[in-house]
């Protein structure tokens, strides 16, 4: 009897560590499947030729098998949720009803009871999560009669549009609310009027900071500061000077009145499967590099905790990067996603930074400057334009952000201009387009809403998207961000350089409607690198997020080069390729027009988000 009951335990935590498995590994779906099957033939074995029985857990375990041989041929999700179901049930019954209790060691019992049942209810709600998100991947096929052509006669030429691309450069950094970007957002909005349609202005305010000049200085000597923290604080000319501190970030207490030092190492192997989950790829064999945007993930989740340094008392921070090229960190500006913090902080270079952390450990002094513009009430402008559609009920949303520090953030305004001349050349669309400029993205503490700075316009707009009161309703939408960026990486020497590869092309498809509507958009392309993604885990980069939110089956091209953030003086120009940017113009039209030509029903709502290790392979 005790060897039964043990058999029993054992099984049941076995059946629960499946059903907790399957449902938390996202495209491991297949592999937990087989396992469960092996696992139950074994059980049925032992009913059968040991225990020679049939019991109640007998025909359980008999459906489970079943159930799983389906979802092995249909590959359906309902099938594989009622076969998690299946093993948690026989987990439960195998651990509190199967055998006989024993009558010693309750104590023990009571606590091991406790565990299992601890795990039992971590394994359902696991299940209900993903009953409720659906982490398995649909497939739709679109109609063969559902097509796209583009005239590349009546899209702007490569030429074209370089000679915008250096219009935009022309204007210099373009952070939120910079002279750069209210000269380039004037631009804009002069191209869109010449082309006869009328722009629909969102004035606002907010106060700007913006670096005009940082140093560091040790012993007379210069250090060479790679950035300053974007919105972190300021100095007049003459700096801050004191004895430099080496600590960790949050321990400043011994800094107070000196000039904290700190290190912030790079996630190099970051587990994306926490923050992407493939729905499909396309001509991108490796799926995600485990150091995709790892210097926005990496300022994003490892900080400087500079609230915590001004309240010590510490009169300036320097960072120094640890796990990163000296020329991947050069003029990074991260993070961009901070609040103001009124105490002046810089970056420093491995290189440079070793110096800086010797001489802390020396208790020598020394002088940080950073002087920063600082303006109230900075005025900025999000802006859209319309062109009508013959439907005037429906609507397709098309957004970008238009402030950016290099050439690939952001330009795609710079493509939103050449979709808007292309399909004014074109037939008069189902469904009114609706081109979106939007500012803030740079400056996300005051602009982001409920998630982008989108979401900021999309609630000062209801009338253009949420089908309410004789509003528009948005039936589908297309988020245009980071065109022609080629793919530059530190290598395993440390070099940073060309890897002689396009960058990853993120697209996030908000169901599998969009997904199959990206692939057509890409499948005749000759230079494309297209990873598919599902928003997971409560995140996604970029301003196709806000759509995504509110409902919108979208598309969101985003890649997200190492160089994102640059705010070099060349602008990231030798990173770029324009004939990849009329390419990936070229598909983007043509996923709109699917989107066009597709009836509503068929387009459907967003999916949720999914949740647990999604798939990077």
């Amino acid at each position: 009897m005790r060897q039964r009951k043990f058999n029993g335990e054992f099984s049941g935590i076995l059946f629960l560590i499946l059903a907790l498995g399957a449902s938390v590994f996202i495209g491991k779906e297949t592999l937990f499947a087989v396992l469960a099957i092996i696992v139950i033939l074994a059980q049925l074995g032992i009913y059968t030729f040991h225990l020679k029985k049939r019991g109640k857990l007998f025909w359980v375990y008999a459906v489970s098998l079943v159930t799983g041989i389906l979802f092995l041929v249909t590959n359906e999700f309902w099938i594989f949720a009622f076969a998690i179901l299946l093993l948690i049930v026989a987990g439960v019954w195998n651990v509190f009803f199967a055998g006989e209790v024993r009558k010693s060691g309750k104590v023990f019992l009571v606590v091991r009871r406790v565990l299992y049942g601890i795990v039992s209810l971590v394994a359902s709600v696991v299940w209900i999560v993903n009953l409720y998100v659906q982490p398995i991947k649909g497939s739709v096929t679109l109609p063969a009669g559902l097509t796209a052509e583009i005239n590349n006669d009546q899209l702007d030429a490569p030429a074209l549009m370089l000679e915008n691309i250096q219009k935009m450069n022309s204007f210099g950094s373009r952070t939120t609310g910079s002279e750069g970007h209210n000269q380039f957002n004037a631009w804009l909005q002069q191209q869109v009027t010449d082309m006869g349609l009328t722009v629909y202005r969102d004035k606002y305010t907010f106060d700007r900071w913006e670096e005009k000049n940082s140093s560091l200085t040790i012993d007379n000597e210069e250090i060479h500061v790679s950035s300053a923290l974007p919105y972190s604080g300021e100095t007049d000319a003459n700096g801050v000077t004191g004895e430099f501190v080496y600590t960790k970030p949050g321990e400043y207490e011994e800094a107070k009145g000196k000039i904290a030092v700190v290190e912030i190492k790079n996630f190099k192997n970051f587990p994306m499967a926490l923050v992407m989950n493939i729905r499909e790829k396309f001509r991108a064999p490796g799926g995600i590099s485990s150091d995709e945007g790892d210097l926005v993930l990496t300022t994003g989740l490892k900080h400087a905790k500079l609230d915590e340094a001004k309240e010590q008392g510490v009169k300036a921070v320097i960072i120094v990067w640890d796990g990163v090229s000296d020329d991947k960190a050069e003029k990074q500006y991260l993070p961009f996603t901070e609040h103001y913090f009124g105490i002046p902080a810089v970056w420093v270079n491995k290189t440079e930074g070793q110096k800086v952390i010797n001489a802390a450990k020396a208790h020598k002094a020394g002088t940080v400057i950073l002087e920063a513009e600082k303006q109230e009430h900075a005025p900025t402008e999000s802006f859209y334009v319309k062109i009508e559609g013959k439907n005037k009920k429906e609507s397709v949303l098309v957004n970008t952000h238009t402030d950016g520090v290099n050439v690939v953030e952001e330009d795609g305004a710079i493509g939103m201009l050449s979709m808007i001349r292309y399909l004014q050349q074109q037939e008069q669309p189902e469904r009114t387009m609706i081109f979106a400029f939007v500012t803030g993205h740079f400056r996300l503490p005051e602009f982001k809403g409920t998630s982008q700075a989108t979401s900021t316009w999309m609630q000062a707009h209801p009338e253009l998207w949420d089908g309410k009161e004789g509003h528009l309703n948005a039936v589908a939408g297309l988020t245009v961000e980071h065109l022609g960026g080629l793919e530059w990486k530190d290598n395993a020497s440390g070099q940073y350089g060309p890897t002689g590869k396009i960058s990853t092309e993120f697209t996030y498809a908000g169901n599998a409607r969009m997904e199959a509507i990206w692939m057509k958009a890409v499948e005749a392309r000759k230079n494309t690198r297209t990873v598919i993604l599902r928003g997971h885990n409560n995140f996604q980069f970029g301003e196709s997020q806000p759509l995504f939110n509110a409902g919108i089956p979208m598309i969101g091209l985003i890649p997200i080069p190492d160089y994102l953030l640059v705010d070099s003086a060349d602008r990231e120009m030798d990173k770029f390729d324009v004939n990849l940017m009329h390419e990936q113009v070229g598909s983007l039209l043509k996923a709109l027009q699917l989107m066009d030509r597709t009836e509503t029903t068929e387009l459907g709502t967003a999916d949720r988000y999914s949740f647990f290790l999604g798939r990077t392979k």
